[in-house]
């Protein structure tokens, strides 16, 4: 006599459990012969994918990552639930066979095939850039130099109130930084920041260094000062360091605009810092159309009445560039 007893929320076994594993060696001809599920997205050729062709054919035609592969019912179709985008590029390198990880699924309807897909394809956590640099960062000279050089660039808990958390996350400083060197300051100049990170030039790291080092002497870690540290202001500061003290970008205006030293510009930023009208002023600004302008307005002000503080009252002329007047 057996035994039934019934538990509570009992179900059907997972579809993990109705699935098998397998490494194995595949042809262009039978990726052909598998089909795309009516749930699966189009398939877009992008240059992620050719230079996945390029891993796989130098990889000697290993496929990373487990390709999940299904079939319904009594159909003798195999679909491709993940995976397509891989197989195509397997197919875009040329090589006559691969090699790589398996699961094939069996489903009873069309709708748990597509159950099954939509979870695959659903993260639990979506990946922030800072992640992904996080990541990177082992083998991205620019993002190694960076953290060895700044241990107050990190990559989570920024300006979180306690002295040893970060005062700029790495993707936010990269964007400035790439910001910065365009004529106009803007925000969406189309490079994600492991791009940035990537092409980041050694001379460029040095010099992005070099003002960390500047600006975190001037405005530190308190509290008082880590509206200074957003967006708008870092950019608007690098962009004024980049031309009045690297001298990166000649000047189109009067020749008698003024070049400052390092010591010059950190006198400056440290007058921003004192200045509690300004940082009253970038509560909620960003770095758009809107706030860029004012921004630098009240930056060109602060750092002229210092340096004529410091000249003796001579009159000092700064840059004006054209967007500052919008």
């Amino acid at each position: 006599m057996v035994n039934v007893i019934p538990i509570k929320g009992l179900r059907e076994a997972p579809k993990a459990m109705r699935s098998q594993m397998e490494t194995k060696v595949f042809t262009p001809k039978e990726v052909e012969a598998w089909q795309l599920p009516p749930c699966q997205r189009p398939l877009r050729i992008n240059e992620r994918v050719r230079c996945l062709a390029e891993e796989i054919k130098c990889d000697g035609g290993v496929v990373e990552g487990v390709i999940t592969l299904g079939k319904v019912g009594k159909d003798p179709a195999i679909y491709i639930v993940d995976g397509q985008h891989r197989l195509e590029a397997f197919k875009i390198s040329g090589l006559g066979e691969a090699l790589a990880d398996f699961r094939l699924c069996n489903f009873d309807t069309m709708g748990e095939l597509a159950e099954e897909y939509v979870r695959l394809n659903s993260a639990l956590v979506r990946m922030r850039p800072d992640d992904i640099l996080r990541g990177l960062e082992a083998y991205t000279p620019s993002l190694k130099a960076i953290r060895e050089a700044c241990d107050f660039v990190g990559y989570d808990y920024i300006r979180r109130g306690n002295r040893g958390s970060a005062m700029v996350s790495m993707s936010a400083l990269l964007r400035c930084w790439h910001a910065s060197a365009q004529e106009t300051p803007n925000s969406g100049q189309g490079m994600s920041a492991q791009s940035i990170a990537e092409t980041l030039e050694p001379l460029g790291v040095q010099q992005l260094v070099a003002f960390m080092a500047i600006v975190h002497a001037a405005w530190g870690r308190e509290p008082e000062n880590y509206r200074l540290w957003g967006n708008l202001n870092l950019t608007v500061c690098m962009w004024i360091y980049r031309r009045l003290v690297l001298q990166e970008v000649p000047l189109s205006s009067s020749r008698r605009t003024m070049r400052l030293n390092v010591n010059q510009f950190k006198q400056c930023m440290m007058s921003l810092a004192a200045s509690a009208d300004y940082i009253d002023w970038l509560l909620g600004r960003q770095l758009g159309e809107r706030d860029r302008g004012p921004c630098y307005s009240r930056v060109k002000a602060i750092m002229a009445r210092r340096i004529q503080d410091e000249k003796g009252g001579m009159k000092v002329v700064l840059l004006q560039p054209a967007w500052s007047s919008k």
